[in-house]
């Protein structure tokens, strides 16, 4: 009977010890760390960078947008014609993608974005890299990337990139 009193109490502090190693692995949810990212934003920079720029980035909550948490970008590109928009997200299930040409006006010191017209948008689902065809018309001083997602935990990224159209993927 001693024996297995040793065999219990050993059992015992086996499971214990597995459950404070799991608790310790699920504490991260608490705050999103300030590099969160910033590797698979690199990694996604050199698998599919293309010649025309691009850019993305966490997802925040803001006032604007109540419900969702989104990122924008603007390029000021000298883009016209057949492009390809190559989207990527992680962190989530699904970031909705959509892509405005804009041109710009004198607006005091500097300037603000006018005469925006949609190009383009897709869903997004994490895990997966999705194409967005855009004719950029002439004569536009560049284009506004908008990710949006319900996802509100403040961990969701995307990244995109232009590129000539066909081209990687």
């Amino acid at each position: 009977m001693h024996h297995s009193r040793r065999r219990s109490v050993a059992a015992l502090v086996a499971v214990v010890a597995g459950t404070v190693a799991l608790t310790g692995c699920s504490s991260h949810e608490d705050a999103v760390p300030e590099d969160h990212g910033q590797q698979w934003m690199s990694q996604m920079s050199a698998d599919l960078a293309g010649d025309f720029g691009g850019g993305g980035g966490r997802l925040t909550l803001g006032d604007d947008t109540p419900g969702k948490a989104t990122a924008s970008i603007a390029l000021e590109q000298d883009l016209e014609g057949p492009y390809d928009v190559l989207a990527v997200c992680r962190s989530t299930k699904t970031v909705h993608l959509s892509v405005r040409a804009f041109t710009t006006s004198p607006d005091g010191s500097g300037a603000s974005l006018d005469a925006e017209e949609g190009l383009g948008a897709a869903d997004i689902h994490c895990g997966a890299t999705t194409r967005v065809p855009i004719d950029v018309p002439k004569g536009r001083d560049g284009i506004a990337i908008d990710a949006s997602t319900s996802d509100r935990s403040g961990r969701a990224l995307f990244d995109s990139f232009i590129v000539a159209r066909g081209d990687k993927a």
